[in-house]
């Protein structure tokens, strides 16, 4: 077992951290930080945004061949992959959007051998193609993803980690010494993290069933999708609240009528986040892999595959350092 820096005990068991669709601040934000603590993770990468301009092959190419980090696909476009087969059939799917992306990918020397369902959508027959063509894995969606290795089916489990599902930074400290003490992988998947800039927090004064009285004035982020977390406190089990407005001079925030009710999920000195549903704030996910570092070892989704490491071994020798990450460019 390794120790990590300053660490009283091993560490033991592990953290696969993932993120899907497409993103340059994989490479700009999330593995430098990553790497400070000599951790690495697996990307799902979705052809449709290397063409928008979101990622380029060149950040996949760092990501894999600085960072150490492993690249998987995420289909050539992000369609539900069970209504595309409903509407196309099995073998149009494998061709324009499995052998499509795995052929672009890999010939831009990305070593890809894992794969993802947009929107974790998949049936049986889906999952068995794509083992077919020589995946090692694909990820089924679990409220709390922890396991010894690879199902039987194929798949490995994740649990997100955005705000569209929000899970505390506490929950997930949790999660991590309950992965240590029992020697287990801990499967976590998210999107993109961004600068704390991009949300914005405040103390509840007063709720209603749709209403939310704000200690000070906010407004809302700008871009879309965005979502309001009541309580950063608790697990946002039945997803995060989207369609916000604010009202009076931004002391108010309004939800649908549709929506949750507010007074069950949150309270008078409670603290709120809003911001993007797919994000997560820096500052929450540096005090997860700070917190991971010093007792999960970090492994990549084929790591987990392969087998070719224990729980209790150490998976980083090899990849960046604090000090290795300084000098990269």
């Amino acid at each position: 077992m390794a120790v990590a820096a300053g660490a009283e005990t091993p560490t033991r068991g592990a953290l696969v951290l993932q993120f899907d669709d497409g993103w340059s601040s994989w490479r700009t934000l999330v593995a430098p930080e990553l790497a400070r603590a000599g951790g690495r993770a697996t990307c799902f990468v979705n052809n449709q945004y290397i063409r928008s301009g979101r990622i380029s092959l060149d950040d996949l190419r760092t990501l894999q061949n600085t960072f150490g980090w492993e690249i998987g696909s995420h289909a050539f476009t992000h369609q539900n992959a069970v209504r595309y087969v409903q509407q196309h059939g099995l073998n149009d799917w494998l061709s324009s959007q499995l052998d499509r992306s795995l052929s672009e990918l890999r010939g831009a020397g990305l070593k890809v051998s894992n794969f993802v369902f947009p929107f974790n959508a998949y049936t049986p027959e889906l999952g068995r193609a794509v083992r077919e063509r020589g995946m090692g894995s694909y990820r089924k969606a679990s409220a709390f993803a922890m396991m010894s290795g690879r199902n039987e089916e194929g798949f490995l489990p994740g649990t997100s980690f955005d705000l569209t599902h929000y899970v505390p930074v506490g929950v997930l400290r949790q999660w991590i010494d309950m992965a240590h003490d029992q020697g287990q992988f801990l499967f976590l998947y998210g999107h993109h993290v961004s600068p704390d800039a991009a949300f914005v927090t405040g103390r509840v004064v007063r709720v209603t069933a749709h209403t939310l009285e704000c200690e000070t004035a906010v407004s809302l982020p700008a871009g879309d999708a965005i979502v309001l977390v009541p309580d950063i406190a608790r697990r946002a089990t039945s997803g995060a609240i989207e369609g916000l407005t604010v009202e009076g001079g931004g002391r108010v925030i309004r939800t649908p009528d549709s929506a949750a009710n507010l007074s069950q999920l949150t309270g008078p000195g409670s603290i709120f986040l809003i911001g993007p549903a797919y994000g997560t704030r820096l500052s929450d996910f540096a005090e997860l892999v700070r917190y991971a570092s010093g007792r999960l070892n970090f492994y990549t989704v084929s790591e987990v595959v392969s087998g070719a490491r224990s729980v209790g071994e150490h998976a980083g020798a090899g990849f960046p350092t604090v000090e290795s990450e300084r000098r990269s460019p």
